[in-house]
C-alpha cells in the first residue's frame, strides 16, 4: 500500500529538514514525500528539494489548499499529513499503512507530543492534543490534527478534501465531515505520535491561542466565516 506524506510549508527553513529528514527515516518503504511551498521567501524550497521526493510551488495564505494541492499531485492509496516543524517517529509511515490494511477504515488521527518542552507544554498537549481528541471522538466528533492524521484517498476526493474558504479548523472541519459521510470508520490512535512544535504558544500563550481558537469554533459551527490566517499566526 503506497502512502503519500504532505507538508505544507512558508518560511519553514529553521525546521523543515529535521521534519523531512525524521521521515524519510522510516522504516516503511512504499511511500513518497510531497511539500507544498505556499511562496516561502527564505531557503525553503531548496532545503525541501533535497528530501522531498516533489516540491510544489502554490500561492495561498492557507495550508487546506496547499494539502488539497499536494493530494491531487499523489497516486497513493493513502494520504497522510503532516506539519513542517513537526518530527515523526520511525514506524510513523508504517502505523499508518497497517491502519489501512482494513478496507472499512477511512481516517486515521493520533496524538501530539511537544518538542522542546516545558512542564506547562506537556501538560497542555496531554489535555489538548491527546486527551481532547480521544474524549470527543466517543462522542462522533472526530478531530484529526494535521500534523498527525491520514485518510484513504479516495474517500478524502469524494467528500471534496480540506475547505478552502477555511483559514484554519479545516482539518476538523474535515473530520467531522468525513464522519457525517459515512464512507466508513475513522480512528483515533492515542500510539500513533508525532512531535509538535510549541512555537506558537510559547509567542502567544496558551490562554490567547485559547480564545482564538474558542471563536474559530463557534464561527465554523454556526457556519459563519473563520477569518484567523494560520500561517499568518506564526513569526517565522
Amino acid at each position: 500500500m503506497k502512502v503519500s506524506v504532505i507538508i505544507p510549508a512558508y518560511n519553514e527553513e529553521k525546521d523543515i529538514g529535521k521534519c523531512l529528514k525524521s521521515i524519510k527515516e522510516n522504516r516503511y518503504k512504499t511511500f513518497n514525500v510531497i511539500v507544498v511551498d505556499a511562496g516561502s521567501t527564505d531557503k525553503t524550497v531548496d532545503i525541501a528539494g533535497e528530501y522531498a521526493d516533489k516540491v510544489i510551488k502554490a500561492h495561498t495564505n492557507a495550508p487546506g489548499p496547499a494539502r488539497n494541492l499536494g493530494v491531487m499531485e499523489s497516486d497513493a492509496d493513502v494520504v497522510a499529513f503532516t506539519d513542517a516543524d513537526t518530527m515523526v517517529k520511525s514506524d510513523w509511515v508504517g502505523e499508518i499503512a497497517g491502519k489501512f490494511h482494513d478496507p472499512g477504515v477511512v481516517g486515521v488521527g493520533g496524538v501530539l507530543r511537544p518538542l522542546d518542552a516545558r512542564l506547562l507544554d506537556k501538560i497542555m498537549f496531554k489535555i489538548n492534543s491527546d486527551l481532547w481528541y480521544r474524549f470527543t471522538a466517543l462522542f462522533g466528533f472526530y478531530q484529526l490534527g494535521t500534523p498527525n492524521c491520514a485518510y484513504r484517498r479516495s474517500a478524502f476526493l469524494k467528500v471534496g478534501g480540506f475547505d478552502e474558504s477555511l483559514s484554519m479548523l479545516e482539518d476538523t472541519e474535515l473530520s467531522l465531515r468525513m464522519g457525517r459521510a459515512k464512507l466508513g470508520r475513522i480512528i483515533i490512535d492515542k500510539n500513533l505520535i508525532v512531535y509538535n512544535s510549541a512555537r506558537r504558544f510559547k509567542q502567544e500563550g496558551y490562554l490567547r491561542v485559547f480564545l482564538r481558537y474558542v471563536k474559530e469554533y463557534f464561527n465554523m459551527l454556526t457556519n459563519r466565516n473563520v477569518e484567523s490566517k494560520h500561517f499568518d499566526t506564526i513569526d517565522h
